[in-house]
Formats: C-alpha cells, sequence, structure tokens
C-alpha cells in the first residue's frame, strides 16, 4: 500500500485509511478474477440511467446505477454473484463505499461510491456486431466526446495489454464525486475536457488501486478540486479544463496512452 501526502497528518485508524483498505480489497478481487479467467478482465459496461435486470441477463463487474433509486440503497447487489461478478471473490458490500462519503438516498446512506477506469475491462451490455462480449471496452469518451470504439486511445481487456501505460501506473478502480457517480465507470478524457470527477473526501483526495495491486490517496488541486455544475446528477460531459490543469497532467498518463 502506498500513501501519498493527502494523507498527511492522518493516523492508521482514520477514514483514509479504511477507503484505502477497501480499495485493496477491491484490486485483489479483481486480480483474482483475471487470474480465474484467463487474464480476461470482468465488464465494465453498464447502462448508466437505467434498472438494468436481475435476471442474470446483465453483468458488471459491479451491479447497479447510482442513478436509480433502488440501486442507490442495495448493497445485496454488490454481493450477488449473478449480477457482480467480483462478488465471487469480495463478499463485503462495505468495500465499495468510502468511509468519508455522507451521501444520502431516500434517507440511507448510498450502496456505493467507487467506479472503474473506462479504459478497462470488458464488454457485456455494449456487446453486438463486431463487440463480442469479453471483448475490451470502447472507452467511448477517453477523446472528450462520445465515439465507440474511441479511435485515439487504447482500452485493456487484459491485464497483459496494459504495455503502455503499464499496469503500475494504470489505475483501475477510483472514488468518485457525489455529483457524477452514476454506471460503475468514471470516465477521465484524455483532453482538456471534463466528464466525470474523482470524489475528494479525504483532505480534498480520493482513494484509487492500481492494476498492479497497490493503493494510493491522491490530492486534486485545481480542475477536480472544483465542484461539479450544481444538479449535474451524472457526467458532466464537455466541461473544458486549464490547459495547465495539474490534476489532468497527473491523471490522464496514469489513465490510458494513445494507440
Amino acid at each position: 500500500m502506498l500513501l501519498l501526502p493527502a494523507l498527511a497528518g492522518t493516523r492508521p485508524n482514520t477514514q483514509a485509511f479504511q477507503c484505502l483498505e477497501n480499495q485493496r480489497q477491491l484490486i485483489l478481487a479483481w486480480q483474482m478474477y483475471a487470474q480465474d479467467n484467463g487474464d480476461l478482465l470482468p465488464p465494465n459496461d453498464y447502462p448508466y440511467m437505467i434498472q438494468a435486470p436481475r435476471d442474470g441477463t446483465e453483468k458488471n463487474w459491479v451491479f447497479g446505477s447510482m442513478l436509480v433509486p433502488l440501486d442507490m440503497i442495495n448493497t445485496s447487489i454488490l454481493v450477488n454473484p449473478q449480477l457482480s461478478l467480483l462478488a465471487l471473490y469480495n463478499t463485503n458490500p462495505a468495500a465499495y463505499k468510502c468511509p468519508a462519503d455522507i451521501f444520502l438516498s431516500q434517507g440511507h446512506s448510498r450502496a456505493r461510491s467507487v467506479s472503474m477506469n473506462c479504459a478497462v475491462g470488458t464488454r457485456w451490455y455494449t456487446a453486438g456486431a463486431g463487440k463480442p462480449p469479453g471483448s475490451p471496452v470502447g472507452g467511448a469518451w477517453l477523446s472528450g466526446s462520445y465515439s465507440d470504439p474511441d479511435p485515439n486511445y487504447r482500452t485493456y481487456g487484459k491485464i497483459t495489454q496494459m504495455t503502455k501505460p503499464g499496469p503500475s501506473m494504470t489505475w483501475v478502480i477510483m472514488d468518485e464525486n457525489p455529483d457524477t457517480i452514476n454506471d460503475p465507470c468514471l470516465v477521465i478524457a484524455m483532453t482538456q475536457t471534463l466528464i466525470d470527477f474523482p470524489a475528494k473526501y479525504h483532505n480534498g483526495g480520493a482513494g484509487m488501486s492500481f492494476a498492479d495491486g497497490h493503493t494510493e490517496m491522491h490530492r486534486w488541486v485545481d480542475a477536480f478540486a472544483q465542484n461539479p455544475p450544481a444538479g449535474s446528477g451524472g457526467p458532466v460531459a464537455g466541461l473544458p479544463a486549464s490547459a495547465n490543469s495539474q490534476d489532468l497532467a497527473w491523471i490522464q498518463p496514469r489513465t490510458s496512452a494513445p494507440k
């Protein structure tokens, strides 16, 4: 576990340390899934605004949209292996919830506060002609606007495909801002465009885990230190960022790489 300056002054029993422990549990489950499936990564491909069927026809690394009222407070779907494929390796629903996330839905604590890198994982919901289940996700917003598959940046359906930027430099799971979280996918565009926002629960920072298994806490200083537009309730989809953004300069090389 790697602890960065965002944790300065904290103690081992604080929320930040529990957040990183949750990240450690999830990335271990993700790695175990890949090991048991010939290096194939779990789906990271989910409808962000609808209540998906619960009959096993839709599967994802974790199930549920935080824009769907029933999903927002339902922790059972997080550990149902017919729906959430990491449930075979992680039976603790609390691992999906940052302890510093105090957002309430319908008077209840929200079930999930983490999402996965949009460049990482395989297809399920959008599988079709030329895009079979198990093929790499499309990374549809990586270039700053929707195009599936993205024409410019790499996506990764297997850990062995992470040659650039490499497993130790590719983030997989991260705390997402409560104002943009919806499906289990967090979009970091590789342009000067903001789509989704990481959280800033811990002294302005977010917990995250990387493909090699290490975890970090990173503090945002400009683009992601601000709040998303009020009432966005989902992806911002096109908010411009400064060309000199330190946040984007740090996170983009850890998200994907040019094809």
